[in-house]
């Protein structure tokens, strides 16, 4: 079991990443609902198929920085600062050659297929390239950035992360006031706005953790060996990421081809909304994984499997509570925030939803194979499956399917990924799967199923569209998930410590 020191400094790094959260999700709310009213429904989804090679390449960087920051954490846990500083340069030297991969590649092919191939409205090709060439530079700022952000994590300062977070939620705010009063064409000048923030943001990480962590001095020395294994690991960590941008941005480009830049407004929306909504249980996930590679490093296999196990509970459960409201209740609350809105955007988001609590079922159990290091056949079988996606968009879409069916198969082939990383950490450090299976996957399924029913009778029961509804509904699914969870989802001894938790807090 972890240490109580372990649970206590998990405990504040993730309440310090949902006050981070909970600032930026206002903010965000706020500044997509002017940002489509400014832009217009067609530039709306014109910014996200294209301005979304930056949400693309922050899902590679995700990656990236999960793996350097696996390296860092490893030596972090032995103490070993002369091969922290390796590690550091080196990384530094892998990714300033991977933005130059991805600069050559973003200027050839990706601009040949921007100009011939994707679909928008009459004359906007000229924005469509100009939001283009500032999506590519600010995709290479941030990837270079990663050492820093994987530092940053690593070094446990998610105090920083959390106002580097508000900072960027307050300059989107700004760029949101800035664009009523754009001088030119609208889409242009958000696009270059968003490039300014994102450049302003790395430059202040790399300020901050040149002072205050000493491996992040660049030096020009260069050890083969450590080049070697981080690269390695880094391309198959690449490998990986690539699925990921199959399962969104991929398909995104190809609902473009058959449906235009209306049902890519609707797919934006939803991704954004379910991006705030899976940042509750990915703070969980976030807060766990520097000692889930520290326990592995210091060869505490028990610690790990606990905090694998319990921040997959915890983070599938925090999805739920936020989730069912907006699932059952999306039409509303997409009214109030919207106004109009595309008419597919329901439909995605509650496809999204339910897809996204699958991935949550199975992510800390890659955390878990970061931390031991064994990615190559991870990367190469769940990644083939989840580019799978590609194909089958692309022939159900081409075959006639409605765009909500192609969404659907993602669903089924994140399920199918699941079972195979339990298989692999088995087989690499004797991972107990079937209390996975048992504790997580089972229990998690028949919990998720009451949490939805309660409040999905009250929403049917009521049938008009109202703020006494959403209330209504919300409050009983908040009640009903917290009693279901509280007492199906935890053991008597948690149950209890939760509670004289709760007792004490009341009393101060």
């Amino acid at each position: 079991m972890p240490s109580e020191s372990t649970n206590k400094r998990i405990a504040k790094n993730t309440l310090l990443l949902y006050v981070r959260m909970l600032l930026t999700m206002v903010i965000g709310l706020y500044t997509s609902r002017v940002v489509l009213a400014e832009l217009g429904i067609s530039d709306y989804g014109l910014y996200s198929v294209v301005g979304g090679i930056v949400t693309m390449f922050t899902f590679i960087n995700g990656s990236l920085n999960a793996g350097t920051q696996r390296f860092l954490t490893f030596e972090l846990g032995r103490g070993d600062i002369v091969q922290l500083k390796k590690l550091f340069s080196t990384a530094i030297v892998i990714y300033t050659f991977l933005a130059m991969i991805i600069l050559f590649l973003a200027e050839t092919i990706g601009l040949w297929f921007l100009l011939n191939k994707m679909n928008f409205a009459p004359g906007r090709l000229n924005a469509a390239i100009w939001v283009y060439q500032f999506s590519i530079i600010a995709c290479m700022v941030s990837i270079i950035q990663v050492p820093f952000m994987a530092a940053l994590v690593a070094h446990e300062k998610f105090n920083m992360y959390a106002y580097m977070s508000i900072y960027d939620a307050v300059m989107k705010l700004a760029i949101v006031f800035l664009l009523t009063f754009a001088p030119f064409d609208k889409l242009i000048f958000y696009a270059f706005l968003i490039l300014l923030v994102s450049t302003s943001s790395a430059v202040i990480y790399n300020w901050y953790c040149r002072k205050h962590f000493v491996e992040c001095r660049f030096s020009w020395s260069f050890d083969k060996s450590v080049f070697k294994k981080m690269f390695s690991f880094s391309a198959w960590d690449i490998v990986g990421s690539v699925a990921v941008l199959g399962q969104i941005q991929g398909v995104n480009i190809i609902i473009n081809l058959f449906c235009g830049t209306i049902v890519n407004a609707a797919y934006g929306i939803a991704n954004t909304v379910n991006n705030i909504i899976n940042t509750f249980a990915a703070n969980i996930i976030i807060a766990a994984s520097p000692q889930i590679v520290k326990s592995y490093a210091q060869k505490h296999l028990d610690e790990m499997f606990s905090l694998v196990i319990n921040s997959a509970k915890m983070s599938s459960y925090l999805l739920l509570i936020i989730g069912i409201p907006v699932f059952v209740e999306i039409e509303f609350l997409l009214k109030i925030w919207l106004g109009e809105y595309p008419s597919y955007a329901p439909l995605f988001l509650r496809i999204i939803l339910v897809q996204s609590w699958v991935k949550t079922l199975g992510e800390p159990t890659v955390r878990a194979l970061h931390a031991i290091g064994n990615i190559k056949l991870l990367n190469i079988v769940v990644g083939v499956i989840l580019l799978l996606i590609l194909p089958i968009t692309y022939f159900l879409l081409r075959f006639g399917y409605p765009p909500e069916i192609a969404l659907g198969a993602n669903i089924i082939l994140w399920t199918v990924a699941i079972p195979i990383r339990l298989m692999l950490l088995r087989r690499y450090s004797g991972f107990p799967v079937m209390a996975y299976i048992k504790e997580v996957i089972v229990l998690g399924l028949v919990i998720a199923t009451i949490c939805f029913v309660v409040p999905y009778i009250v929403h049917v029961i009521y049938e008009y569209e109202s703020w006494v509804q959403l209330l209504l509904v919300c409050f009983v699914s908040v009640i009903t998930s917290g009693f279901v969870i509280l007492f199906l989802g935890f053991s008597k001894n948690q149950r209890t410590q939760i509670m004289n938790k709760v007792k004490r807090a009341l009393r101060i």
